[in-house]
């Protein structure tokens, strides 16, 4: 079966910014060299500036879970728990258990909802960390600066608090200082932040962290492995955060086409009012599968989340038009058979 537009990962569809393919260029020149340290602080140094946070507190992995993992590593886990909500990012506890912890995972009811409440329930003397994305995968769904500081508050402080930022940049609902706001004003917390999605480098595998606490952080970068973060990914990132400008541009046009598809939802009656703050869209169903293979027969890939609904990567104005004119016809075949589609309390 053909596919035309692979929409079942979060991937940006645009090239790397500006300038980048330029550093790419003179970078694969040395690559007969280790990664040397300056390049890295220097990227620290930029991400520091970037945030208005210490150098100190900042951590650069291999990826934002290079990032996580070195964190499980730094601190013990055997007999503890590391509490997130379910369905969420499928390496969260893959992570933890090759970490040699154990995943106290929250169902979320409905399916998309953070579940804060929920996952407070299951936090006890066992539980080492609660990892919250926001936005959250699959649904896009955010929490706010102050649901984050009543969450944290609520916590015990033994519990470190872990806020997953990999799609910070397509969240209008934030703003620039958010970050510094939520290391400054908490203590027990950890930020991941990605080059993965809206700086288009997912192939480089490299992000960041920012800890409250400067000794963690310490003890995480030494646990992070040696060379891990390659000497073209440090040179890209470093690149791409001089681009700042053209970073909001591009992301204007994931978030306005973004809205284009939610309210090809809302006219229609398929949308269950969580409104997505990442590059992406959900569509709550029971009936997942029929809706995946019906896009996939129209040559679209999607991500099935099995009895709960399906996550559609937002890309080309072209792969959208492909979504709506699949949707329109999976939409008119059901009006003609009288049976429903979406199910928001799925």
């Amino acid at each position: 079966m053909r596919i035309d537009f692979d929409l079942s990962r979060n991937e940006l569809h645009l090239g790397p910014l500006p300038g980048v393919q330029r550093v790419l260029d003179s970078s694969a020149a040395s690559l007969n060299r280790y990664p040397a340290d300056a390049g890295i602080a220097r990227l620290v140094e930029q991400i520091s500036a970037l945030h208005d946070v210490p150098r100190d507190q900042v951590v650069v992995g291999a990826g934002s879970v290079g990032v996580l993992d070195a964190l499980l590593h730094a601190r013990p886990q055997v007999n503890t728990s590391t509490a997130f909500g379910t369905p969420t990012f499928d390496e969260y506890a893959a992570l933890v258990t090759r970490a040699g912890g154990n995943c106290a995972a929250v169902p979320s009811t409905p399916p998309g909802t953070q579940a804060l409440d929920a996952i407070l329930s299951r936090v006890d003397a066992s539980t080492r960390q609660v990892i919250l994305a926001a936005p959250h995968n699959p649904t896009g769904s955010t929490v706010s600066v102050d649901e984050l500081i009543r969450f944290r508050r609520a916590l015990p402080k033994s519990a470190l608090l872990v806020v997953d930022q990999a799609y910070a940049e397509f969240d209008m609902t934030t703003t620039s200082d958010t970050l510094c706001q939520i290391v400054t004003e908490l203590d027990g917390v950890l930020v991941l932040r990605s080059f993965s999605k809206a700086y288009g480098l997912a192939g480089l595998r490299i992000g960041y962290g920012v800890f409250s606490s400067a000794a963690l952080a310490a003890k995480v970068r030494i646990a992070v492995p040696t060379y891990s973060v390659n000497s073209v990914a440090v040179a890209a990132a470093g690149e791409s955060l001089r681009h700042q400008r053209e970073l909001r541009e591009r992301v204007a046009g994931v978030v306005e086409s973004r809205r284009r598809l939610e309210a090809f939802l809302i006219r229609h009656g398929l949308f269950c009012g969580t409104e997505s703050q990442g590059n992406f869209v959900w569509l709550a169903t029971r009936e997942s599968n029929s809706l995946f293979w019906h896009l996939r027969s129209d040559g679209i890939a999607s991500r099935e989340y099995p009895g709960l609904g399906v996550r559609i990567t937002i890309q080309s104005e072209i792969s959208v038009d492909a979504v709506l004119t699949s949707l329109r016809t999976l939409l008119a075949q059901r009006h003609v058979r009288g049976r429903a589609f979406a199910d928001c309390n799925a």
